[in-house]
């Protein structure tokens, strides 16, 4: 049996750390001996802890400056369980594990970063970002989930010799229409059966383009009387805000704003077309998941988005509101509703959470051997 560390920063809402979790889920705990540890916990935390035969440490790291406890604290963890690999994810704990561990153990870092515009951060995450850099030919493997994110960091000075990719794994069985959480979504807004919704499931973040949804939400209802948008994620009020005043007297009455949902599976079956106008993605959940749904996509041609709607949706050009808005023009006139059957099939063959896993199992144990 091998013993694994599977590392994270925290738990919170964000696509890599749902891939984390759906690891630790479903790793073959015959074939790995599995612990798991993160710095801050977080939202997702009991979804870890009601996984059964692994060994859970949280950290409770005490804010961004506390070093040199946490590296004392999780050094003597990396002793006590002699892992023959470390597979951390997100930007300081693969440092600290890379730092920490003992000269035998093997690291793996999890990359999942493409086209991220560094000068919109601050110093720290600049700082962090650059000394991944630094170190990171002193690595074992990289494992990414997108083609882009390779091409990415080897254009920032990352040796990414070692990199693989490994796509991201969508739970098909969760993510499914439900013609009932439809009728329901659907009813609570007062929609009927020929409304067409189009709904963006993204943070409310500077990358994920919303301004630019906005704009062409605005000009698409003045245009499509049964035409609706619906927004679910939370984050900045600012961006919000933003977005409300460019939506005017549409807001809330054909652009509503649903903010962070734990069960977005059943918002996705009221949809009919989902959208990604993000600038900068490696591979994107979101997308995966809609497809999944039977939704057929609209998206910027970012990261390894185009691999994965593949000829059942419409790319456009990124930070284009005319783009978006002639993509969207476009879905709307072709037949929507079969391409996103299409979608799901093609889903359900090549990103399965099942294939993920199996892939990644693959690489650690490579690793030792």
């Amino acid at each position: 049996m091998i013993k694994v560390l599977l590392a994270i920063r925290s738990l919170d809402i964000g696509g890599a750390e749902k891939q984390f979790i759906e690891l630790v889920k479903h790793i073959d705990k015959f074939k790995f001996e599995v612990t798991v540890c993160t710095m801050y916990g977080g939202i997702q935390e009991p979804l870890i802890k009601n996984v059964s035969n692994i060994t859970y440490v949280n950290f409770q790291k005490q804010g961004r400056y506390d070093f040199y406890s946490f590296y004392k604290n999780y050094s003597k963890l990396i002793e006590e369980v002699n892992p023959s690999v470390i597979y951390s994810f997100l930007g300081e704990m693969s440092l600290f594990s890379l730092w920490a561990k003992p000269k035998k153990t093997k690291i793996i870092w999890g990359f999942r970063t493409s086209d991220k515009d560094w000068s919109q951060y601050g110093k720290v995450s600049r700082g962090i970002f650059w000394l991944q850099k630094k170190f990171s030919s002193k690595v074992d493997k990289i494992i990414s989930n997108s083609f882009a994110s390779i091409e990415y960091h080897k254009e920032h000075g990352f040796d990414m010799q070692k990199a693989v990719v490994i796509a991201n794994g969508i739970d098909t069985n969760r993510f499914q229409r439900d013609n009932e959480k439809r009728k329901l979504l659907r009813n609570e807004y007062g929609l009927n059966k020929d409304d067409i919704v189009i709904g963006m499931v993204a943070r409310l973040d500077k990358i994920k383009g919303y301004l630019i949804f906005s704009e062409v939400a605005k000009r698409i209802v003045t245009e499509y009387e049964n035409v609706y948008f619906v927004s679910v994620g939370g984050g900045s009020q600012e961006i919000q805000s933003k977005c409300e005043y460019i939506l005017g007297e549409y807001n809330e009455k054909r652009f509503f704003w649903l903010g962070q949902q734990q069960n977005v599976e059943d918002i996705y079956s009221g949809f009919d077309i989902a959208v990604s106008a993000s600038f900068g993605e490696g591979f994107s959940n979101s997308i995966a998941e809609a497809m999944s749904s039977s939704l057929a996509c609209v998206v910027t041609d970012v990261g390894d988005s185009a691999l994965i709607v593949d000829e059942y949706g419409v790319v456009v050009e990124a930070k284009e509101v005319d783009s978006l808005y002639d993509g969207l023009v476009e879905m709307l006139a072709k037949d929507y509703k079969f391409l996103g059957e299409e979608s799901r099939k093609g889903v359900v063959e090549n990103f399965s959470i099942e294939k993920m896993v199996k892939n990644t199992e693959k690489e650690i144990i490579k690793c030792v051997e």
